[in-house]
């Protein structure tokens, strides 16, 4: 057999190796954009290789029964349509529980069972109150959004920020400097869901994301699904 041939005959039987790709659903483009800046600064490695999708969305936390397979579906199929050109190695689906901890634990498993069935294994990703509450671990993140106007919202160091009722409202209101002076308060630039990636931004710039200042129940569990991606 020629060599040229045998070249040939190889070639044939070559394995081509698709680029990882791990994908983040959510409710809002805004928390699916800090997901993938948490993922990416939990994991470096997986730098480059996170990517959000605006839909379909997740709806299944509040869905009826008979709604939820369907929902999942749509979730599904997208992945498939990904597998064809990248090797999905992880999918995370996020929703906000609007409730406190221990609560987030029922829509974890409700979200997740809802996926498995459907052909598509995922990680739920649903903070306690809101996504608000997360950034309360990280005050010093928060500030540097806006740092000649907001004050550091670090008040709940060291307490479990999972409790924090209506975290969005709180946080925008743990951000007003104390001495603010009510004339000014009219033009002050409150925080808005569209910061979120910037302070997710900020704690992977500079490495925050492993040492939280505060206690979160549900963000140790996305901690604990960033950490069971592998590459292969």
């Amino acid at each position: 057999m020629s060599r040229e041939k045998g070249a040939q005959r190889k070639g044939k039987h070559k394995t081509v190796r698709r680029a990882p790709l791990i994908l983040v659903f959510g409710e809002d483009e805004n928390d699916t954009k800090s997901i993938r800046e948490l993922i990416e600064a939990l994991r470096p490695d997986l730098a480059g290789k996170v990517q959000h999708r605006r839909q379909p969305l997740v709806l299944i936390k509040d869905a009826k029964p008979e709604d939820v397979p369907e929902r999942a579906r749509k979730i599904a199929e997208a992945v498939d349509i990904e597998r064809a050109r990248h090797d999905v190695v992880c999918v995370f689906a996020h929703e906000d529980r609007d409730d406190i901890e221990p609560k987030h634990e029922a829509i974890c498993v409700k979200i997740e069972s809802a996926l498995a069935q459907a052909g598509c294994p995922a990680h739920a990703v649903v903070p306690a109150w809101e996504l608000e509450a997360w950034w309360f671990m990280w005050p010093e993140a928060v500030q540097a959004v806006r740092p000649k106007s907001w004050r550091v919202p670090d008040d709940y160091l060291g307490k479990r920020v999972g409790m924090i009722k209506d975290a969005k409202e709180e946080l925008i209101r743990r951000v007003v400097p104390k001495d603010l002076k009510p004339e000014k308060r009219k033009g002050f630039p409150d925080y808005q869901e569209s910061d979120s990636p910037a302070i997710a931004r900020h704690v992977r710039e500079k490495n925050l994301a492993r040492s939280p200042g505060a206690r979160s129940d549900s963000y140790s569990r996305f901690v604990s699904s960033v950490d069971q991606c592998v590459l292969e």
